[in-house]
């Protein structure tokens, strides 16, 4: 063949690899993005639906069939297409893959599809065109945990992003079963657990995809949000195509039962255009049965972008069109919610939508309703329409449950002494409730709940039962005279939806009594000197009062005790005009008492009051404010909305709040009150514009508290001071580094320069050789000021083998030692590292206060080693004491292990020795054997060493020596 025969050939031949290259691509399917969901058919088999949505680039082949593998071992399925049309710009397909299955059993299992081809010119991985689209979604079949299908992605990833303009995407996802859901980013896959080559997040440090904000800040950012699955990109600043995976996963009571695949393709284009803004509402919440109505605003964007703007173009605003993004799908509740939109502004730019929806009974569960809005504006052509998310979060609550009334013992039942309440209410009108919870509480207590379920802690009701929700009655047993007991109930509905109902109106029942606490006064507060003032009236229903006596009991906590835990605190009987009592000696500090008191009618017991705590205060602080909560368990009520004066005058409760600065004040001063009928048992100290909180500073508090019984018939109103308290705000000033300085030693002498190799001590019968006998002395100083907090209790020692120049560099402490309590902190500390083989690295110091606070590093001491390994050049292996082994001629400095060999004059190895088989021995002790035990013959050997020693550099670790010996064998083993 000639030259030019060969090149004609030659062109042909690339004409047709160029011609079969561009039918290969037209012959693909071009997936842009896809997700795999499931659908339980029916309760009875393990039969479901797989569903798989692909948006196909128009510029492939139609779509053909398509391969499921259910990943149980059974033959994958061939399915067949459906069309669903095309999106909004005619650019992708969109296309349906449905096939039924049953599953053998129960257990955890991958379901995939795979696809041969992915469209070209995605950026962030390699030859797309040529890498298979796979998608995995994982599912957990589990028969204890309940029927489950998978989320269902109700949002397509179809709205296009611009550069420069923050991209925000959300699936859509709505759980039918109610399960909670969170998103986490993953990578696309092109096979099963199989990445595609070379795979890189949009916001790759090593390209630039991204530089900065749409607001012009930098870094850039990209995630997704795990509890909203927003996922976003702000911004990006190449236009092209990227492909993006992340997960949905679904959990019940804490198990994680699934996760959806969904593999998008984010299309940036460059347009001269603005995304639209929408502004929703607060999240908010609606009771099933009643209308939920708001209105949210759309806004195509007007302003030019901060990024290099194209001044002589018109941005905007152009037409939008708003909506809900999940209207559109055929899933309950969102096809009943409705969404009228109005127009107006400039080119119909701006948009009123007036949300309206009535849940049902059947809406109620525990996680919210993400009701996400879409805004797209429709632009002229050889632009880009953008488009713009926004979630709204809406709960829907059950309705609470009415007719609540509580009927207190009658007479006859009070004789029987059979107390107990009997509450009643109107059967509850949600019949997929589960259970009604029963809650009371001393005392009325005015609640009213907004978006708040059940009852929180603050509100002082605590639990006593539950019923089936399809009862409407209860007795409640576990109830003692002389108390008024409110009520109040509501719904738990059934899992895995859950979801609770507002609680009930309140409904109270007094229980008469003989006699009645109606004080437990903290007079004096102290861990072994604490006082409080127990008193009691006379019994009303006793008309002999000469034959009452009473006997006072003390335990602790705020339940009732067994009997054998109650202290006695007189010694004879008190007299029936004795109604009051000291209690002294108490650590009212720590432990939180309760008392009763038990009447005596002719020296026999014949009843006993409800228990009294004294009330108790607690504290919790930040870096600005003190949270003060108070309560125990007393017979009285402490939420009264108002009580009536001896001169009959009604006035509204308030408690007392009594403050003093440690060290400013001496005396405490009326500081705040509270309105405790709607504000409860709590409040919180911000300080004031002129007196903010001072995290130097201690806070010391009480409460003097007000309280009834509501009953005519004892007087009101009982007041009752809580102990005092002090309380340090969350401290966030940390201290000042400290000063470092260390000093090194071998075996107890000063090592003053680890660098210098020719201070190693001789070996002279009085020292040491092994490894570990050196020792690092640190030693630093505190700084003391007006800026740093002198509060110092610890210090974290660290330390790296290696170079720091920052903390990062050091990691976790070296160790944690506590500073002495008896050492002033404008002393030198000092710590020893002991028994250490070498002394490189770097050091550093911190220091820690008690709220845990830890100063910067103190100065960073960094200092090498210089290892020292000498060996001899002559020894006598003749049993005489003197030089028998060969070894190194001064003790060995911070080598770590050592490889030797022995070399005869014919360069033959005649023995070697590897410190790792000796307990890391480097010091040879070789006495001129071989194996077997024979003596070498004296005369000129050499030798080679391989030495790893401690440095600070890795680079500088391993070392080689070469050099030579001479076996001198003097009088021999036998004296000759």
């Amino acid at each position: 063949m000639n030259l030019q025969t060969y090149k004609q050939v030659s062109f042909v031949l690339i004409l047709l690899s160029i011609s079969f290259l561009f039918q290969t691509q037209a012959l693909a399917t071009h997936i842009r993005a896809g997700d795999l969901t499931m659908r339980r058919v029916n309760e009875v088999s393990l039969t479901y639906e797989v569903t798989v949505i692909l948006y196909r680039d128009v510029t492939g082949v139609q779509a053909g069939e398509g391969t499921i593998s259910f990943g149980d071992g059974t033959d994958n399925a061939i399915v067949s297409p459906e069309e669903l049309g095309f999106t909004q710009d005619g650019e992708t397909q969109i296309i349906r893959y449905r096939v039924s299955h049953t599953f053998p059993s129960s257990g955890s299992y991958k379901v995939s599809y795979f696809e041969r081809n992915r469209n070209p010119g995605v950026r962030n991985m390699d030859i797309s065109s040529e890498t298979p689209f796979f998608i995995q979604s994982e599912f957990f079949i589990n028969p204890v945990l309940g029927l489950n299908s998978s989320p269902f992605l109700l949002i397509p990833p179809v709205i296009k992003g611009a550069v420069g303009q923050k991209f925000v995407h959300n699936a859509g996802a709505y759980d039918v079963d109610g399960d909670s859901l969170s998103y986490r980013l993953t990578v696309c896959l092109q096979g099963e657990d199989t990445p595609v080559q070379n795979y890189r997040f949009p916001d790759d440090p090593n390209e630039e995809w991204s530089r900065e904000t749409e607001d012009c800040e930098v870094p850039p950012v990209f995630y997704i949000d795990e509890i909203t699955g927003d996922l976003v990109w702000n911004a990006p600043f190449v236009f092209g195509e990227y492909n993006i995976a992340f997960l949905v996963e679904e959990w019940r009571d804490g198990i994680r039962i699934g996760a959806v695949n969904r593999d998008m393709q984010v299309i940036i284009t460059d347009p001269l255009n603005l995304r639209p803004v929408i502004e929703t509402p607060p999240d908010t919440c609606v009771i099933a049965g009643t209308e939920l109505s708001k209105i949210i605003f759309a806004e195509d964007q007007d302003t030019e972008p901060c990024y290099n703007p194209d001044s002589t173009v018109e941005w905007g605003p152009h037409p939008i069109d708003f909506k809900i993004a999940q209207k559109d799908v055929d899933i309950s509740p969102y096809v009943d919610m409705g969404f009228d939109v109005n127009y107006y502004g400039l080119n119909n730019s701006k948009a009123d939508g007036a949300f309206s929806w009535t849940p049902t009974c059947d809406d109620i569960r525990s996680a919210p309703y993400q009701i996400t809005f879409e805004a797209v504006d429709q632009t002229s052509a050889g632009n880009t329409d953008l488009g713009t998310l926004e979630n709204w979060n809406v709960h829907v609550l059950g309705p609470p449950p009415l007719g609540l009334t509580a009927n207190p013992p009658t007479s006859d039942e009070l004789q029987r002494y059979d107390n107990k309440v009997t509450l009643s209410w109107d059967p509850y009108e949600c019949s997929n409730a589960r259970e009604i919870y029963i809650y009371r509480k001393v005392g009325s207590f005015d609640y009213e709940p907004s978006c708040e379920t059940g009852l929180p802690n603050w509100t002082g009701y605590k639990y006593v039962g539950q019923v089936d929700a399809s009862q409407n009655t209860y007795i409640d047993r576990n109830v003692e005279q002389g108390v008024t007991y409110c009520y109040r109930i509501y719904a738990v509905f059934q899992p895995p939806q859950g979801g609770e109902s507002v609680a009930s109106s309140e409904a109270c029942a007094f229980i008469p009594d003989s006699q009645y606490i109606v004080n437990t006064d903290v007079n004096e507060t102290g861990l072994d000197d604490g006082e409080i003032l127990v008193r009691w009236t006379k019994p009303l229903d006793v008309a002999d009062l000469s034959s009452v006596q009473y006997n006072i009991y003390r335990a602790d906590g705020e339940e009732k005790a067994e009997d054998s835990e109650y202290l006695k605190l007189n010694g004879s009987p008190l007299g029936v005009n004795d109604t009051t009592f000291t209690d002294r000696l108490l650590n009212n500090v720590s432990i939180h008492y309760h008392y009763r008191i038990e009447l005596l009618e002719n020296g026999s017991p014949s009843d006993t009051t409800y228990i009294a705590n004294f009330v108790k205060l607690s504290a919790s602080s930040g870096i600005d404010f003190v949270d003060l909560s108070w309560g125990g368990t007393v017979p009285w009520n402490l939420t009264p909305d108002s009580v009536v004066l001896a001169s009959g005058l009604t006035v509204g409760v308030y408690h007392y709040i009594y403050r003093k600065v440690e060290g400013d004040e001496p005396d405490y001063s009326l500081y705040d009150s509270v309105y405790v009928n709607t504000e409860g048992l709590r409040y919180t100290d911000n300080g004031t514009e002129l007196d903010p909180l001072d995290d130097r500073k201690l806070y010391s508090y009480y409460v003097s508290t007000v309280g009834s019984y509501q009953q005519p018939i004892i007087a009101e109103p009982l007041i009752n001071k809580t102990q005092e308290l002090t309380v340090e705000l969350l401290d966030t000033i940390p201290p000042c580094p400290p000063i470092l300085s260390l000093e090194n030693y071998d075996d107890g002498m000063l090592l003053n320069d680890p660098n210098d190799c020719n201070v190693t001590p001789f070996r002279d019968g009085q020292r040491t050789c092994a490894k570990d006998r050196f020792s690092v002395e640190l030693t630093w100083d505190n700084q003391l000021g007006d800026m740093c907090d002198e509060d110092i209790v610890r210090y974290n020692i660290y330390f790296t083998p290696r170079e720091a120049i920052n903390k990062l560099d050091f990691g976790a402490p070296l160790m944690t030692i506590d500073h002495p309590a008896d050492r002033e902190l404008s002393e030198g500390f000092f710590y020893d590292l002991l028994n250490r083989e070498f002394v490189s690295g770097s050091y550093a110091v911190t220091a820690l206060d008690n709220s845990g606070n830890e100063s910067d590093l103190s100065n960073i001491i960094v200092q090498d080693n210089c290892p020292y390994y000498e060996l001899p050049n002559a020894f006598s292996p003749n049993g005489d004491g003197i030089n028998d082994t060969f070894i190194p001629m001064r003790c060995p400095r911070f080598v770590k292990t050592v490889k030797f060999s022995v070399i005869n004059r014919w360069g033959s190895v005649i023995y070697e020795y590897n410190s790792d088989e000796h307990s890391g021995d480097i010091e040879i002790n070789w006495d001129g054997k071989t194996e077997g035990g024979n003596l070498f013959e004296p005369g000129n050997y050499y030798y080679e060493a391989e030495l790893t020693n401690y440095r600070l550099n890795p680079g500088d670790e391993e070392v080689k020596i070469k050099g030579s010996f001479v076996i001198l064998r003097g009088k021999d083993q036998a004296g000759k």
